[in-house]
C-alpha cells in the first residue's frame, strides 16, 4: 500500500529502505565502542568518568556514520559541523533534499533538545570574513545557502539502552514529529555493502574507531 503521509513519502525517497538496515547494525558497533572504550579506560569507569558514556556513544555514532558515508554504503555526502553552541562537532549526512543528523533521546516520540544538534544551518556568514582564503570562503557560504534549502531529518536512538532507533521528520511547530519511521532495531540483519561481510553485519567495536575516540579525548583534554 503506498504512503499516504507526505513526511513518509519524503523519508522513503530521501532514506530508502534498503539501506536502512545499515542503521542498527552501525548503532549496535558504535554502543559497543563506547562501553569498549571505558572497559580500556580505567579512568572512564570512575564515577565521573562514567557520565561520558553519552558522549562517547555519541562520537561512536558519527564516525560509525562517516565509515559508511565515505566507503558509499550511504550512497549520501557528510561533513562534520559545529553544535548549535560551540561546544563540539557531529557529523551531519547530505542527501539532496535533507540534512540529517543523530540524535539520542530518552523518548522516540519528541524532538531531540535544540542543544544536542544544529537546528539551524542558516547561520550568518560574518564569521567567515576573516578567513584567509576566498575560494573556502565563498564556498561555506555556497554550502550554507544550499543548507538552507534542506530539510531536517533525524536518526533517534536510544539514550542508554539501545532499544530504538527511528528516522524522523520533525514537527516545525510541536515537539514531536510528523512522522518517523518504525523501530529500525526490528529489522532483520541483511548482509549490504562493503562494511558487511557476507555472514552478514558484524556488531562488534572496531579498534579503528575505538583509538579515534581515545584519541579525540586525549586532544581534548
Amino acid at each position: 500500500m503506498a504512503a499516504d503521509n507526505p513526511a513518509e513519502i519524503f523519508i522513503d525517497e530521501e532514506f530508502p529502505s534498503t539501506i536502512r538496515p545499515l542503521i542498527p547494525s552501525a548503532l549496535r558497533r558504535a554502543y559497543a565502542t563506547a562501553d569498549r572504550t571505558i572497559d580500556q579506560n580505567v579512568y572512564l569507569s570512575t564515577p565521573g568518568g562514567q557520565y561520558q558514556r553519552g558522549d562517547l556513544i555519541m562520537l561512536a555514532v558519527s564516525f560509525e556514520l562517516e565509515r559508511l558515508v565515505k566507503t558509499g554504503d550511504l550512497p549520501f555526502d557528510g561533513s562534520w559541523e559545529n553544535y548549535a553552541r560551540p561546544t563540539g562537532k557531529h557529523f551531519v549526512i547530505r542527501t539532496n533534499r535533507t540534512l540529517i543528523t543523530a540524535n539520542q533521546v530518552e523518548d522516540a516520540s519528541k524532538k531531540p533538545r535544540k542543544a544536542v544538534f544544529r537546528a539551524n544551518f542558516e547561520e550568518s556568514n560574518q564569521s567567515l570574513l576573516f578567513e584567509d582564503d576566498e575560494a573556502e570562503r565563498r564556498r561555506k557560504i555556497e554550502q550554507a545557502i544550499l543548507d538552507g534549502e534542506r530539510r531536517s531529518l533525524h536518526i533517534l536512538h536510544g539514550y542508554q539502552d539501545l532499544n530504538f532507533a527511528h528516522i524522523a521528520y520533525p514537527s516545525p511547530d510541536k515537539n514531536g514529529h510528523i512522522f518517523r519511521t518504525n523501530n529500525l532495531m526490528r529489522l532483520p540483519h541483511v548482509a549490504i555493502g562493503m562494511l558487511t561481510p557476507p555472514e552478514g553485519p558484524t556488531e562488534s567495536p572496531d579498534p579503528e574507531i575505538i583509538e579515534s575516540i581515545e584519541r579525540h579525548f586525549r586532544d581534548n583534554d
